[in-house]
């Protein structure tokens, strides 16, 4: 089998390097481009890529506001869901391959972390990562071939001393296909998964490298209180449901960041992270409120906006009235005034016609969209026999990572459905406790007490995007189908498509299946978020990533 060498990393003939690299770099033209839906939104910093790269200088502390209800616990997979990825995994851990978050220009992939190069073999199973050399824990420790191993059985072993059940729930999805693994030699590690996985990359550059030493110094239980990564940020300071302190790793492979100290403090509340940024408690305010944004502009604050890949959908039960008609999913659909919905937002995200914005080559070009239509959606219930209304109950997050703004948009959307007779009861949920019934299902426990719910996957990943619509649910903690959708067609046009590797017939893959589950609407798009943070002047270095999560190696703050 021939292989090809780019940018350090080993592919297989059939272009593998192509797929990889598009798969980040494909939704460009989505995010990008200056008259589609992903375009990027203008901000106070000029481009929202922050400020200016030519700047240079270090030194500051970075106090940060979280959406998040709490501190994210810094073990192997973090909780406090994406949140705790973006500010702490990335942050204070490396994985074999990591995510190129210091650019802005693209929707990152994975690239080179802990290991330098990878292969996959002619049998499409078996992938070799070339291990990096020289690299330390936090506390001191060598990183080696051993190292990878050992996190590797914390969460695939349950014979292993070290197994943790719970961490294994928590990172369920990015393991399940992963049948063994084995040191090959000092420096090579193999995994083999279970059937041919073109997407495998992406679960591994979501797999932490932690310490041995740590783990068997503290056990499971008390890792946390001591956490310990090969990553650019170490834990100094971690007070749950309070605070997190990290430092600098001056000796992290990557270069040393710049900020001498960085400080998360959990704020679920928009207005409460808004007080924090004005009064001058933080520096950085994740999503405040958005009719604020006209004065904090006004004010000299940084304002960031930029188009990635994100949406806001509402997933319906498949299973029961009314949603078991397809047609009700789309009456749904086309019932919402997203460009009202918007304009009550101030323009923090853009109208979502699809799962996709126009440009992205997973859209479907042949399907017209969702567009605001209370005729057309009114026609569709009087066709499935609801001509005299419906009654329905819509589960949404308080606040959480990632949500926008949850309440004033499920308000509107609860007016709108209204207006085409829908009678909609919001039930506000805490953020974990309305992923823990998505990931049982809607048809178990108090998931059957809804008939949908609010939702915001992350589609950066084909399986991010993608499998929550698929028949088949991973095992173990489960991530998709929560709407018990299930298609035989777009089933196999998945199948294909994770074990395709040339890029081109797998974007056409992707695409068809995206427009044969949009068609059949077990979720309906509403918005893609536009990823607001707002910032002190002062916080320099940051590059606003087309990513749910970025790179504060490069960010100072100028006091």
């Amino acid at each position: 089998m021939s292989l090809e060498v780019h940018g350090g990393m080993r592919f297989r003939r059939q272009r593998l390097s192509a797929l990889l690299l598009s798969l980040f770099a494909m939704l460009v033209l989505a995010a990008c481009g200056s008259d589609s839906e992903g375009a990027d939104s203008t901000s106070s910093a000029g481009d929202g890529s922050g400020t200016a790269a030519s700047e240079d200088g270090s030194g500051g502390t970075l106090r940060v506001a979280m959406t998040a209800a709490n501190i994210p616990i810094p073990d192997q997979f973090p909780t406090e869901g994406g949140e705790g990825h973006r500010f702490v995994a990335v942050n204070v851990y490396d994985r074999l391959l990591n995510w190129e978050t210091d650019q802005g220009d693209h929707p990152p992939g994975p690239v080179p972390g802990l290991a330098t190069e990878y292969s996959v073999a002619d049998d499409s199973l078996t992938w070799a990562f070339k291990l990096r050399e020289g690299v330390t824990f936090h506390d001191g420790t060598p990183f080696n071939v051993e190292a990878v191993k050992f996190s590797f059985d914390r969460v695939l072993d349950p014979d292993f001393e070290y197994f943790s059940q719970s961490q294994a729930a928590l990172g369920g999805s990015n393991i399940a296909k992963i049948a063994s693994y084995r040191i090959v030699d000092e420096t090579t590690f193999e995994v083999t998964t279970k059937v041919p996985w073109a997407f495998f990359p992406y679960d591994v550059a979501l797999i932490s490298i932690v310490s041995p030493t740590a783990v068997q110094t503290y056990g499971n239980e008390a890792y946390a209180q001591h956490p310990a990564g090969t990553g650019p940020f170490k834990v100094d300071r971690y007070v749950d449901g309070q605070v997190m302190e990290l430092v600098p790793n001056e000796s992290y492979w990557g270069g040393a960041p710049k900020l001498d100290r960085l400080i998360l403090y959990p704020m679920p509340e928009p207005a409460t992270r808004l007080a924090a940024l004005q009064s001058g408690e933080v520096d950085w305010a994740e999503v405040p409120p958005p009719d604020s944004i006209a004065q904090l502009e006004a004010s000299g604050f940084q304002v960031l906006l930029k188009g990635y890949p994100h949406a806001i959908v509402m997933e319906l039960d498949t299973t029961e009235a009314p949603f078991d008609d397809v047609r009700m999913r789309q009456a749904v659909a086309y019932g919402i005034d997203r460009e009202g919905m918007m304009t009550l937002i101030n323009n923090v995200g853009i109208p979502a016609d699809q799962y996709f914005y126009e440009g992205h080559p997973w859209r479907d070009d042949t399907f017209e969209g969702y567009h605001y239509d209370a005729e057309r959606a009114r026609a569709l219930m009087e066709d499935a026999g609801y001509s005299g209304g419906v009654e329905i109950r819509i589960a949404h997050p308080i606040s959480g990572s990632g949500n926008m703004f949850p309440g004033p948009m499920t308000e509107k959307f609860q007016q709108d459905m209204a207006a085409i007779g829908i009678n909609v009861t919001l039930v506000p949920l805490e953020w974990t406790a309305l992923q823990t019934m998505r990931r049982a299902g809607l048809q178990s426990g108090d998931g059957a007490q809804v008939d949908g719910l609010y939702f915001s996957p992350n589609t950066q990943a084909p399986m991010f995007a993608f499998a929550s619509y698929l028949t088949e649910r991973i095992p173990p903690a489960g991530c998709c189908n929560p709407t018990a959708y299930s298609s035989a067609e777009a089933d196999a046009i998945m199948a294909e498509a994770s074990t395709t590797f040339d890029v081109e017939a797998q974007n056409e893959l992707l695409r068809e299946f995206h427009g044969t589950v949009i068609r059949d609407a077990p979720m309906v798009p509403v918005a893609h978020d536009l990823n607001l943070r707002v910032m002190r002047p002062e916080v320099k270095g940051w590059i606003q990533p087309q990513s749910w999560w970025g790179d504060f190696t490069s960010v100072w703050v100028d006091d």
